[in-house]
């Protein structure tokens, strides 16, 4: 198949027979675009010092879409096979158009992918028969194209900056909008030492980690001392970030199997990474997991103490230390588990329960150990398929806690591939398990598609969003191909069998080292892709090393009629006759938030009540939630410490009917009409003391952006 690439501004003149595929920056059915109106917005940035952005910042149209016919593709079940377009900082800057807050595609060959995969489809449910279920539990996905033909819509995808280095781990910085990416030691990447988006990319040496700023696209350098490479990571309860574990050193870095690298709050934009040598693991470390417990040390499992493919006898460390480190002599507790479950046990899945014990998964087996004596108190039936750890990597979440739910913890765990093999396929099954039920049993489900290394991140509503990865091979350098690029929203609450939705597609492949979470706006931000062993230059490999960072913006930031419409009637007369509402109106296509937070407090102590005010831009909200959600420390598909606790609200203001711009309420009265008042997490063992974004819903709808809360005893 005949690769994509980027044109040149004369080329893409010259293209030929090029066929308009939309007018006003939108296709038809909403899929891309260039704003989110009514949502706060900010400045255009390019995507690197040196790409220039082809038209003016404030246009709101363009003519998106242009494609020759000898670039165009057909499309499968999971969106295009292509080779990924070599978007880098020299770029053609047609591909580009901007907004006063993304950048969208535009006027390239790429167009050709939107022309057979983003037109005029439905959004539906999947609903897996039982001959599907059956093929699906082995990898088999012959039968997936009929449930995907026509069946996915909602959402947005918007490219948002450079991140600088490779993203292949990430963690969000505290009562900011910024997210920290971390890199592994290789012969180039792309940010320098003292580099940034704004000064310039200066300095000798490269730079394998960035601070990269949200709202703005903006990414400065930060300076590594010890390799992080399959590092893992979590948060203290006063803010501090670490980064513990790594790889192999360099001739300019240390090793960092035993690292412990600490990101410190501070005011500013100078904070950096620090290490004190002296201060290090018990043990070294490559692929381990860290989960905050519920007195906010970090729990430290597993891993290799070498890098390698598969963990075996010679290297496994089948033990587990405390971050800061346990009291007393001695500093490792031996677990036995780590040798039952060789060799798939690299990143085990591990998840705090509300009793303060740990929800422990390696290979295939399960169990669970108390925080207190350190010893397995339950074993939990294996689960269905194949291991989900690494190198076969599946993914994991712990679904919401919440009053509805009596704090009652369940866990997803979804995917991985068939064997270890660059021909493997991926796995469509998901298992889903109360562990501590009276007879736990896993509760398995098939997605709509096989996927192996998905990244599961929890969404504002208490929904799952599952994206990144491929249909086939397995986790590692150049094992994987096939990449999936349809987002899958989990719907926990609903009747199994009508649990998934498929979401629209990207158009850049996330394959090995990629990262998803959710950003204070309540938006995603997806980054990277590094799955190449051997050096590549910038740009080149069948999946090239990705630095460009997306945002997804689920369906329910555009709540009439856009690209995240879900209601029934509507799409019916969408899909007969085009975009019209049901009295033949056209569709408002402008997302918007349903309302903002004006007051909350930035300390949150358990057991409490505390008060927050919200402001409506509509009317009056019928239903609310509100939740602390912890994003948590992202790499290879493991999301560790990654939580949401929704919160009771024990009142709420009185409603008011009347809007506000008809001078018929006060003020003062929309103010104490906005009155929520919640009970705060009873105990450390449903929320850990530590940062949190406090994230609230109305009707549905997230407000404009989520606030930074500290759990505090």
């Amino acid at each position: 198949m005949k690769p994509f690439t980027a044109t040149s501004p004369q080329e893409d003149k010259d293209a030929g027979d090029c066929i308009p595929l939309l007018q006003n920056n939108t296709i038809s059915d909403g899929r891309l675009r260039t704003r989110r109106s009514q949502r706060t917005t900010h400045s255009p940035v390019p995507l690197s010092p040196s790409l220039s952005i082809s038209s003016s910042a404030h246009s709101r149209t363009s003519s998106i879409g242009c494609s020759s016919p000898s670039n165009s593709t057909t499309s499968d079940h999971h969106g295009p096979k292509f080779s990924p377009v070599n978007m880098t900082p020299t770029t053609p800057t047609s591909c580009y158009s901007t907004s006063p807050r993304y950048f969208s595609l535009t006027r390239c060959s790429l167009t050709a992918i939107l022309a057979t995969t983003l037109i005029a489809t439905t959004f539906l449910p999947y609903f897996p028969s039982g001959s599907d279920a059956a093929a699906n539990e082995s990898g088999a996905s012959s039968s997936l194209t009929k449930h995907l033909t026509g069946a996915s819509s909602g959402g947005q995808w918007d490219l948002i900056g450079h991140s600088g280095v490779s993203a292949m781990h990430a963690i969000m910085r505290p009562f900011t909008d910024s997210v920290l990416f971390l890199e592994r030691i290789q012969s180039s990447t792309y940010a320098k030492a003292r580099g940034s988006s704004v000064t310039g990319n200066t300095g000798k040496d490269f730079a394998w980690s960035t601070e990269f700023e949200t709202k703005e696209g903006n990414w400065r350098s930060l300076d590594v001392k010890s390799n992080m490479f399959c590092s893992a990571g979590g948060y203290l309860p006063d803010g501090t970030i670490v980064s513990v574990a790594g790889g192999q050193p360099s001739d300019k870095l240390e090793q960092g199997y035993d690292g412990i690298r600490l990101y410190k709050p501070c005011n500013g934009t100078t904070c950096d990474w620090q290490q004190d040598f002296k201060v290090h693991l018990q043990e070294k470390r490559w692929y381990p997991t860290v989960e905050a417990l519920a007195s906010g040390d970090l729990f430290i499992i597993g891993g290799s103490n070498h890098a390698a493919s598969i963990n075996n006898d010679h290297i496994n460390v089948p033990n587990f230390e405390l971050f800061p480190p346990l009291p007393g002599p001695q500093k490792t507790i031996d677990f036995p588990f780590l040798v039952e479950t060789l060799p798939n046990n690299l990143y085990p899945i591990v998840h705090l329960l509300p009793d303060k014990n740990l929800f422990i998964l390696a290979s295939t087996k399960a169990i669970i150990l108390s925080t207190s004596t350190w010893k397995i108190i339950k074993r939990l039936p294996d689960i269905p398929g194949p291991p989900r750890n690494y190198p076969l990597t599946g993914g994991s979440v712990l679904l919401p806690l919440t009053p509805e739910n009596k704090f009652q913890p369940e866990i997803l765990i979804c995917g991985g591939a068939t064997e270890f093999s660059t021909q493997a396929k991926g796995v469509a099954s998901c298992g889903r398990i109360a562990p501590l039920s009276k007879t736990p049993t896993w509760e398995m489900e098939d997605m709509p598609f096989g996927r192996m290394m998905p990244d599961m991140t929890l969404l504002a509503d208490g929904t799952v969003a599952i994206m990144n990865g491929a249909e086939t091979g397995t986790a590692g350098f150049d094992r994987a191909s096939d990449p999936v690029l349809h987002p899958v929203q989990y719907l926990p609450q609903a009747p199994r069998g009508q649990r998934f939705r498929v979401w629209n597609p990207s158009v850049i492949a996330r394959m090995y080292h990629s990262v998803a979470l959710m950003l204070p706006d309540m938006s995603l931000l997806v980054a990277g892709s590094n799955p190449n062993g051997k050096p590549v230059e910038y740009g080149e490999g069948p999946y090239p090393t990705e630095y460009r960072v997306e945002r997804f913006s689920p369906p329910y930031l555009f709540p009439r009629g856009g690209v995240g419409s879900v209601n029934a009637e509507e799409l019916q007369v969408r899909t007969a006759g085009g975009d019209r509402h049901m009295d033949g109106q056209a569709v408002d296509r402008g997302g918007y938030a349903q309302g903002e937070i004006t007051a909350w407090p930035t300390i949150i102590k358990y057991g409490e009540t505390f008060d927050l005010s919200i402001k409506w831009f509509n009317t009056y909200p019928e239903s609310v939630q509100v939740a602390l959600v912890q994003p948590g420390f992202i790499t290879h598909s493991t999301h560790m410490s990654q939580r949401y606790v929704g919160l009771e609200i024990v009142k709420r203001g009185d409603k008011k009917i009347a809007p506000l711009a008809q001078g018929k309420i006060s003020v003062q009265e929309q103010e104490e009409a906005g009155l929520i008042r919640f009970k705060a997490p009873a105990t450390n063992g449903l929320a850990p003391p530590s940062h949190y974004m406090l994230v609230v819903v109305l009707d549905g709808v997230p407000v404009v952006e989520a606030k930074w809360v500290q759990m505090a005893a």
